[in-house]
This record gives C-alpha cells, structure tokens and sequence, in this order.
C-alpha cells in the first residue's frame, strides 16, 4: 500500500521541486566547451527533435537534458528545434526518406499511431511494463502511445481547452459564466460592442489542425463521436458557429486566426470571451488581466478534444538509451518540474494534483481531462482533420452550409 504524504511534508517537496525548476541550471555549463565535448566522447549520444518554440519550452528542454545526462554515466542527449509545429512533420518526413532520424521525438498525440503504422516507431512494451505507476497516467493519454496493445512511447504532456473569460466584463454586464450553448451564445450576443471594437466570443477556426482541434470540442458536446462526424451534432455545431458570425458576435477573421492570435485579440480587450488551452495562461498572467477559466459550455459526459504530446522512439536507433531516457522522465519529481517549467499538465493523475498546488488555474483542464476524446483512436484523424477545419472555414466565409459540409464528412466516413 502506497503511503500517503502529510500536507507539511507533500509542500516541503513540492517547494523542493519548484527551487530546482526556477534555478538555472548550470552543470552542461562546469567545465566549459572543451570538457563537455570531451564527456560527450566518453557517452553514446542521444538526439531529441522537438517542435518546443516558446522560452519556457526550450528552458524545460535544456532542464530535461541536464537533468538526464547528469542522472546517469551512459548516455548524452541533446535536442533539436524542428519546428514550427505546423513544420514539423515535415522536417521528419524529410528525414525518412534520407534515413537521417534522431533517437527520439516529441510528437502530438494525435500523430503517433500514423508513424506506428508507418513502422517507424518502436515497440518498447517489455520496458515500458516496468516503468511502474502506469495506473496513475491518464488512460485516455495513454491511447495514443499505444496501438494494438503495444507501447511506442511515453506521454509528455496533456490539456484540452476550456472558456476563458474576462471577469471584469461580465461582472460589468451581469452575466454569469455560461454552461450551455445557449447561455454561451446569449452571453456573446450581451458583450459585443461594436462601439468598443470587441466581440462576445473568439475561437480559432484557422483552417488547419488548430481550427480542427478547438471545432472538434463543439462537435463532440453537441453529441457526435469521433466516428460519427457529419451527424447531427456535427451541423448542431456548425450552426451554432454560423450564427455567432452572422449575427458579428463572433468576428469571421477567426480564420485566419491561430490560438495564440486569439489570446493576443483578448488581451487587447477586443473580445470578452475564448475558447483556447493552458498555453496561453502565462500571457494572461503576465498582462495582469482580470480572467477566469470555466469548464467549456456543453454538458453530458464528453468534455472535448485531448491535446498534448508524446514522447515516441524511433525504430532502429538508440532504443536503450531512448528507453533510459523514457525511464528518467517518468519519475514524479523530474515530471512535475518539467510541466512545471513548460506550463503543461503532467499526464499522471497523481502528478497533476499536486501540480494544481502552483498552478491552480489549471483545475478546470484537469477536471476536464477524464471526458476528453482522444484523437488518436480515430482511425482517419489525419483526413477527418483536414476536412473539419475546411468545413468550419468555408461556413464562416459563407462558402458553404452545415448541411453540406456535412454531407461531405458523412460521405468520407463511409469510404
């Protein structure tokens, strides 16, 4: 039976913890140049590619590594910028072809089963089995590091996306936080001012993964499963989404608008509510904004989409060292710093909890996770994708109706 820790001693550790991830990490650094080469010699190097791009991302990287290489006597890892996101897969798929992988990478969750399929990704099963504590990840998370009941990788991270809301706004106003879609559409409907510039509501609808991850949370709380896009919920949300722009509540430049580009419109006041993830809580606490986070309107069991990232081996390489890598990153200590660092919630249950104690505004990603449907399970997720993310784009700029765009999803679905 696991013991449990006291409050006074779960807080000395997690003081413990957050020391160690707010120092500067200076052991790569001792010795300088000359004699971190010549360690290097002396260990088989690991190489990490990476989409990671924001400040605190590549932080939590360098601390990863230091911490590894300085773990153990065996290996050296460093990693790798390959990104943007948007570029990434790219990147990999240039390296397939000219047979010039790393070691490891990080990918989206939604793409691992593509490169297992690919036969590019290792099975680790046996190793993975005796990590331990692999009860405690999420399950859902746990879906896209395995297929066909073999492991390929190790999560690094999860979120899904909820209502962020300017509280300052709605107080002003008399609203309360919306649950429904129907009070989430009253409620943007009562905050445009078209005086003040600003709009009720912004969303990504960007027509790439984007636009299809934050679309693909309407679609599954309006009832449609993954399988079932082009149903009913499907045109529900469509519609929803339709209304919200024609009526101006919803500006129709949310097209050309990424995630991050949403927080920049919010924080410019120039809407009082969005739907975005933890990513962007470090702008807005930094602005200094008055916002709150609330679960994302809908109801019933399916919260939204899984977000998040995975750690994958790539087949032929330094698989014990990717294993070795694996096995360091899963200690509750080393993950909780890192997502610490990264602003990302760890994919332990266990972990998460005590990560709400410094980061609290992450209790409602947290209470969300359990119903949120991972993509990776969706056998067409690359194509159902790409034509959720076109269909809500040809909807907005008038293009097209949920009707058809769902009769063409349908249709797809049947193939």
């Amino acid at each position: 039976m696991r013991k449990r820790r006291s409050k006074s001693s779960r807080k000395a550790w997690i003081y413990m913890v957050l020391s160690l991830c707010l120092s500067v990490c200076t052991g790569c650094a001792s010795g300088g140049q000359e004699d971190q080469e010549r360690r290097m010699t002396k260990k088989e190097k690991l190489v990490l590619w990476t989409y990671y791009e924001t400040e605190n991302q590549k932080i939590s990287m360098d601390e990863l590594a230091n911490g590894f290489n300085q773990s153990q006597k065996e290996y050296e890892l460093t990693w790798e910028y390959h990104g943007p996101v948007t570029e990434f897969n790219k990147s990999l798929a240039i390296a397939i072809t000219q047979n010039q992988l790393p070691d490891l990478v990080i990918l989206d969750n939604s793409d691992m089963h593509s490169y297992i399929k690919m036969g590019k990704l290792e099975d680790i099963t046996s190793a993975v089995s005796k990590f331990g504590h692999l009860d405690d990840y999420f399950p859902n998370v746990m879906e896209s590091v395995k297929y066909q009941g073999k492991y390929y990788g190790l999560p690094l991270c999860c979120n899904n996306v909820a209502l962020i809301y300017n509280k300052d706004l709605l107080e002003e106003k008399g609203i309360r936080v919306p649950q429904t879609r129907a009070e989430l559409k009253h409620a943007a409907k009562e905050l445009t001012d078209a005086d003040a510039g600003r709009y009720g509501f912004a969303m990504s609808a960007i027509d790439d993964e984007q636009g299809a991850f934050q679309f693909g949370t309407h679609m599954v709380l309006a009832g449609d499963s993954l399988e079932q896009a082009g149903g009913e919920g499907t045109k529900k949300a469509l519609q929803f989404i339709q209304t919200m722009t024609e009526n101006g509540w919803m500006s129709r430049k949310c097209v050309n608008w990424s995630q991050n580009d949403v927080a920049k419109i919010f924080l410019k006041g120039e809407c009082a509510m969005m739907e975005n993830g933890p990513w962007v809580f470090p702008k807005l606490d930094e602005s200094g904004i008055h916002y709150g986070v609330a679960a994302f309107p809908g109801g019933g069991e399916q919260t939204g989409l899984l977000g998040g990232e995975d750690l994958a081996v790539i087949k032929g390489k330094n698989v014990r060292g990717s294993i070795a890598f694996l096995n360091y990153y899963s200690q509750a200590d080393v993950m909780l710093n890192i997502n610490l660092r990264a602003n990302s919630l760890p994919p332990r249950r266990d972990v998460a909890q005590i990560y709400l104690n410094v980061k609290p505004q992450f209790q409602v990603i947290l209470q969300q996770m359990d119903g949120c449907v991972s993509r990776a399970v969706c056998e067409n997720w690359s194509e159902l994708s790409r034509r959720l993310s076109n269909g809500i784009y040809r909807v907005i700029t008038g293009e097209s109706t949920p009707e058809q765009v769902c009769r063409e999803i349908r249709s797809f679905q049947k193939e």
